[in-house]
């Protein structure tokens, strides 16, 4: 453990969403106290469902939740990619023995709010974690021994360290980096979820499908245990601009985005939810997310586009490997420090990387002919190949070959 003389404060950590949660349980399984500040006046998850590869499971497992999570996950049979114009699968992955064998762990599928859970209720049992809803951080100052938090209610906290995992319009990034609103490449996304008896079983599969088309993207699978389905669609609008909004738009101009869709697609577009959607946003990786007793965690350090299903799997990355760091390194500051040396450039492979499988998803023309005649082309273990570096490598601070 640590020596820092301001041990006997908690790290304090800004958001209470997967991020925050799994870095609470983290350090607790380090020895460290750690406070949770979480501006909504419950610890809960908005949101669908998610993908989550082997990796995430590496990270579940540090953390001792391994079992709770497989207990709500539903296992699909494969990895599929349709063109949503002709509505034919170009590619499949099977999610078969070697696939687990090579990396230890199922590709899963799991609702937000279901992994949160797990995660909070490990952390009640921990009384090193103290977990304080209703608590919105407006400011802080490293002053040197260490920080002090002020909230809007005009509460202060003092802790050893502080970790903003705030997500993508965070207070901490805006402070350390100040690099003004994440860019956005124009894409709306509208998901949600229904119960699996909802959708007719000529629609329904147990795989994970994702359709592409020309600035279109359509994707679908099953949820908990197989009890709901997740589906989601994104379409780009020329007209969007970045920031924290919200667009309201109607069934019938959602549907117009995707009039040259495939009737298989269509169909299942029938059962989005319109009624909240999303703008898309990315940043460019940078490498000063940490500075003297602060530091950024998943989003608020690397946000990701969605493609390939890795921004809550950074975050739980990112949790158990600082909770490593500060439980091995002489001080806060050092830890943090080294931290984000350990992370930086395996956190900007995927950024890169997912910016450029969303581009093949909403390949347009001759691009999207390309795309079609390789992927057709492609063996069954290219996706597993093209990601083992991801997938396949070792959770730990010391790692080797993580990019």
């Amino acid at each position: 453990m640590a020596s820092d003389s301001a041990n006997t404060l908690p790290v304090l950590i800004v958001g209470g969403g997967i991020g925050g949660v799994a870095t609470a349980l983290a350090l607790s399984r380090r020895g460290r106290p750690v406070q949770v500040l979480e501006q909504a006046h419950e610890f809960r998850e908005i949101g669908a469902g998610i993908q989550m590869p082997p990796n995430a499971f590496k990270a579940f497992a540090a953390l001792g939740v391994l079992d709770a999570v497989r207990a709500v996950a539903a296992y699909p049979d494969d990895l599929k990619f349709g063109d949503m114009l002709t509505g034919e699968i170009v590619y499949r992955a099977p999610i078969d023995d070697g696939f687990i064998s090579r990396f230890g762990y199922r590709y899963a599928l799991l609702h937000r709010a279901d992994i949160l859970e797990c995660l909070v209720a490990a952390c009640r049992e921990s009384d090193l974690v103290t977990l304080t809803p209703g608590e919105r951080v407006t400011r802080f100052t490293d002053v040197g021994d260490r920080v002090v938090v002020e909230t809007a209610a005009g509460t202060i906290y003092e802790g050893c360290g502080l970790v903003c995992s705030d997500g993508l319009w965070s207070l901490g990034r805006a402070a350390l980096i100040d690099d003004g609103l994440p860019p956005t490449d124009g894409y709306v996304l509208c998901r949600g979820v229904v119960p699996v008896e909802d959708i007719p079983e000529e629609l329904y599969s147990k795989t994970v499908t994702m359709w592409g088309g020309p600035g279109l993207d359509f994707f679908h699978y099953p949820l908990r245990r197989h009890e709901i389905f997740n589906i989601g669609a994104s379409y780009f609008d020329p007209h969007i601009q970045p920031g924290p909004n919200y667009p309201t738009i109607t069934r019938e101009h959602f549907l117009r985005q995707f009039k040259d869709a495939c009737p298989h697609v269509k169909a299942l577009l029938q059962h989005i939810d319109v009624s909240r959607t999303w703008v898309l946003h990315h940043r460019l990786p940078v490498k000063d997310w940490s500075k003297g007793r602060v530091t950024l965690l998943g989003d608020a350090a690397h946000p990701t586009s969605i493609y390939i299903s890795q921004g809550a799997c950074m975050a739980l990355e990112d949790a158990v490997i600082l909770a490593e760091i500060v439980g091995e390194t002489s001080s806060i500051e050092q830890a943090f420090e080294q931290y984000r040396n350990a992370r930086y450039l395996r956190t900007a492979r995927i950024q890169f990387t997912s910016r450029e499988f969303g581009k093949l998803y909403h390949a347009r023309g001759v691009q999207r002919e390309l795309r079609n005649r390789l992927l057709s082309q492609a063996g069954p273990g290219a996706l597993a190949d093209a990601l083992a570096w991801l997938w396949g490598s070792d959770l730990s601070a010391t790692q080797e070959g993580v990019c």
